[in-house]
């Protein structure tokens, strides 16, 4: 059986259009990791986050950002994390944020609460977007912020998520104990 170079060509362009098809309806088709397919979001769409990072506990040698210093402990943190979405939601949570040194081994040591401050563009911009409320911390240094009316600004170059500590006395201090980033160990 004699088969051309034609015959051949046009067999091995079908196959090629059937796999490329293929693909091209599944990739349209799919849903997506981010989108579920419980249609009460009655057309209101938040989008993907504007920031969803992770939490850096801060350490002393760490720089200041807008102003704000670190704090004068080393702090370490297990989990840490937060999110940001265009429509103001601001969410952040906090595992084991503590001093690993005496005399605060294990603990928050004498901060009570934690709030968040969103800064943007240069350095020498030292006044915040916006901060959140104050929010208690555990003994363990686990703690949540959920703000849904967090002023989200129309322009953020360099966004810094910054968390504050606030002392058992209720003073709020101006350092932080937590930046957006992370830290290899």
């Amino acid at each position: 059986m004699w088969i051309t170079k034609r015959t051949i060509s046009m067999a091995g362009a079908t196959a090629i259009g059937a796999v490329s098809m293929t693909l091209v309806i599944g990739a349209f088709g799919a849903l997506g990791k981010t989108h579920s397919n419980n249609a009460n979001h009655h057309g209101k769409r938040t989008g993907a986050p504007l920031i969803d990072e992770s939490l850096a506990p801060s350490q002393p040698t760490d720089p200041a950002f807008h102003g704000v210093t670190p704090g004068s402990l080393p702090w370490v943190l297990k989990r840490g994390e937060v999110r940001l979405k265009r429509d103001g939601k601001l969410a952040l949570q906090v595992k084991g944020l503590v001093i690993p040194v005496a005399p605060f081994t294990g603990t928050p040591g004498p901060v009570t609460k934690i709030s968040a401050s969103l800064y943007c563009g240069a350095d020498l911009n030292t006044a915040p977007a916006d901060t959140t409320q104050q929010v208690p911390i555990s003994r363990k240094g686990d703690a949540r912020i959920h703000d849904t009316h967090f002023t989200v600004p129309a322009t953020c170059l360099a966004p810094v998520i910054l968390v504050h500590p606030t002392l058992s006395t209720g003073e709020a201090m101006g350092t932080y104990i937590a930046v957006d980033g992370w830290r290899l160990s």
